[in-house]
């Protein structure tokens, strides 16, 4: 998966509350119970490595 596709990925789900957040110890979602469950699957699919640099773009 790619940069962009992560940050869409991230960018569809933050209309629908989930916000994702860096920690010390990584990415972690907040809001993740308004999710199904496909969506939440593919969200923990998606390597820290490309979580982290999605939302260094954002800035």
């Amino acid at each position: 998966m790619t940069t962009q596709n992560t940050l869409s990925l991230l960018n569809m789900y933050r209309a629908r509350n989930v916000h994702a957040v860096k920690t010390p110890s990584g990415v972690v979602f907040m809001g993740v119970r308004n999710l199904r469950g496909d969506e939440l699957k593919t969200l923990r699919a998606i390597p820290q490595s490309e979580l982290e640099a999605a939302l260094r773009w954002q800035k």
